[in-house]
């Protein structure tokens, strides 16, 4: 089955979620975008030095887990680009979401929150959070 992970900037939460979704199913068969990508093929490394994410944490709690994401990159949400998906599952508040996302018969909500500025410790809860999501989703 390919998955689509959508979020606002494509830098927390949908790229966790594809990660767990190919570690765990020895697959690449999800993917992730951003609804909102100011810097679309800029690799989460990269995001990671910049100035304005000093609290960009995603990286480090996903290392905790095993997994390095550092040369993910950043990739922007797409219309036409839906059709090669059988899901696609969005974390992005409804209010950033395109109206076409939204009435898509493929379109699930989860509501996770955006780790983006949050400390440490709820950067794991979020993390850890899209975890069982992604178990509960392959049960």
């Amino acid at each position: 089955m390919k998955i689509l992970f959508v979020c606002r900037q494509n830098v927390g939460r949908s790229q966790m979620a594809k990660a767990f979704y190919n570690s765990i199913t020895h697959s690449n068969d999800a993917a992730s975008a951003g609804t909102k990508v100011e810097e679309v093929g800029q690799t989460l490394r990269e995001r990671k030095q910049t100035t304005q994410s000093k609290t960009f944490f995603v990286l480090d709690v996903m290392n905790d887990v095993g997994i390095d994401m550092a040369d993910y990159t950043r990739a922007v949400l797409k219309k036409e680009d839906m059709a090669q998906y059988d899901r696609i599952i969005s974390m992005v508040d409804k209010i950033d979401a395109p109206q076409w996302l939204l009435h898509s018969p493929k379109y699930e909500h989860w509501d996770v929150e955006d780790p983006r500025g949050q400390d440490y410790e709820t950067t794991i809860k979020v993390r850890d959070k899209i975890k069982a999501k992604v178990l509960d989703l392959l049960a």
